[in-house]
């Protein structure tokens, strides 16, 4: 039979690392320097941890196939492996580098997969590994794997499979059950596991967004039917009952959310989900469905407050007042918000800055993320920025770290911005009030 690990390696630091977020380029939360940032960072690290879900996917499909299959974050001896397949981030590269240099001088065959990789191939094929481009499940879901494929895999693989989302194989989560429990605390307790019910992105903001690179701008859905079946079939299978819906955008087809959301509202067991929207997908009425079919937090991209910043970046979003509106209605039905700023975007200013953490502060959500705008290597925008980049370490690509020349500021003074943001934000009486015991329980 033929063996395959799914290895998934990172760096040993002190912040919580995800591959699958950040349309699978990936983030490590380094929120800042200070007291409060570190702390930030312990309470993440501890509480929010799955691998790409992506690669998860290819673990079902492979299972699919009756292969043998094991997933680990690390690993020595690759002598018991017919085949490695890695997923790719920007986050974890020069770690994901050293490991394929180790595997190639045991003369293993290695795969390299994920959006990253895809969009970015030279430095993986320079170090000895094979890139597969598009999506990995398409390329595994019926894929013969022989002594013929594993000794002619070219350097460069071009996948131009597409299947239709129903078709996939549910993802293979037992495999990386045997090696860890994900888990998404601001959830509830247990087990949690990434889910989607739609791929594509179609708004403009993938000028800067990399969402679109492997999913593409076109939406793309998977039955009702089809997604309550696969969580059903993990609660049965492993107990799982939080769920993280990995859409770049979960209600851009109003009426499949609808439908989905009235599905699990019939179910007899009630699940604990997380999703990721645009605000103005969102009214009174599918709010308050969204809250009896278990959606109990929702992250929303808020960017910025000023409009000019927004204008420059391609950003649509609801009018001030509007978002304000429209997150503190989610709070008062029992949704907990979790609005994500970005700091230095290419036009910001100290002023546009400050306005924009005062306008967070207004808004109060229940969390609140500041990171620094990063142009990503493959996104329309970074050609712009090509020349302007500060760092040759792939790793600093992290969205707190400023990697580039920007006009307005330097790195010490996006660090420090940073440390006040979270400092100002979280430190407030109000936010204080609202929210402390909560995040006490969690911890």
């Amino acid at each position: 039979m033929i063996k395959i690990l799914v290895l998934d390696v990172y760096p040993n630091v002190n912040y919580r690392i995800s591959k699958d977020q950040n349309g699978g380029y990936g983030t490590a939360n380094d929120y800042g320097d200070s007291f409060l940032s570190k702390i930030l960072k312990l309470i993440v690290k501890g509480s929010v941890d799955f691998p790409p879900l992506y690669s998860v996917q290819v673990c079902g499909e492979l299972l699919n196939m009756n292969y043998e299959v094991r997933y680990k974050r690390k690993e020595k001896n690759y002598e018991n492996y017919d085949l490695i397949i890695m997923p790719s981030s920007i986050v974890c590269h020069e770690t994901e580098i050293e490991n394929i240099k180790e595997i190639v001088k045991q003369n293993k065959k290695i795969i390299v997969i994920g959006p990253f990789a895809s969009s970015n191939p030279d430095t993986y094929i320079n170090a000895g590994a094979s890139v597969l481009k598009g999506e990995p499940e398409m390329f595994f879901h019926s894929l013969e794997i022989n002594n013929d494929f594993l000794s002619s895999i070219p350097k460069l693989i071009e996948n131009n499979k597409l299947y239709e989302l129903d078709e996939l194989s549910y993802p293979g989560w037992e495999v990386i059950f045997k090696n860890y429990i994900p888990k998404m605390k601001f959830l509830g307790s247990g087990p949690a596991v990434n889910i989607y019910a739609s791929k594509g992105c179609p708004y403009k903001c993938f000028y800067y967004c990399v969402y679109p690179l492997q999913q593409g701008r076109k939406l793309r859905i998977k039955s009702p039917k089809k997604v309550i079946d696969e969580m059903i079939y993990f609660y049965d299978k492993l107990k799982v009952k939080n769920f993280i819906f990995r859409d770049p955008v979960f209600s851009l087809n109003r009426q499949h959310t609808l439908e989905l959301c009235e599905k699990l509202i019939n179910h007899k067991v009630k699940f604990n989900i997380c999703i990721e929207t645009h605000l103005k997908n969102i009214d009174d009425e599918l709010a308050k469905l969204m809250k009896k079919a278990g959606i109990k937090l929702i992250y929303v991209g808020i960017e910025t407050s000023d409009e000019n910043v927004k204008t420059n970046m391609n950003r649509s979003s609801e009018k001030n007042d509007l978002q304000i509106e429209k997150i503190k209605f989610l709070q008062n039905i029992g949704i907990d918000v979790k609005a994500m700023y970005i700091v230095g975007l290419p036009t910001d200013t100290e002023k546009t800055y400050f306005e924009t953490l005062k306008f967070a502060k207004k808004i109060s959500s229940t969390y609140a993320q500041f990171s620094v705008f990063t142009p990503y290597p493959g996104t329309p925008i970074f050609k712009e920025y090509e020349n302007k980049i500060t760092t040759s370490k792939y790793e600093d690509f992290n969205q707190w770290k400023l990697v580039f020349e920007h006009k307005n500021f330097d790195k010490d003074k996006i660090r420090k911005l940073l440390d006040m943001s979270y400092r100002k934000y979280y430190f407030s009486f109000t936010w204080i009030y609202k929210n402390f015991k909560k995040i006490f329980n969690i911890w």
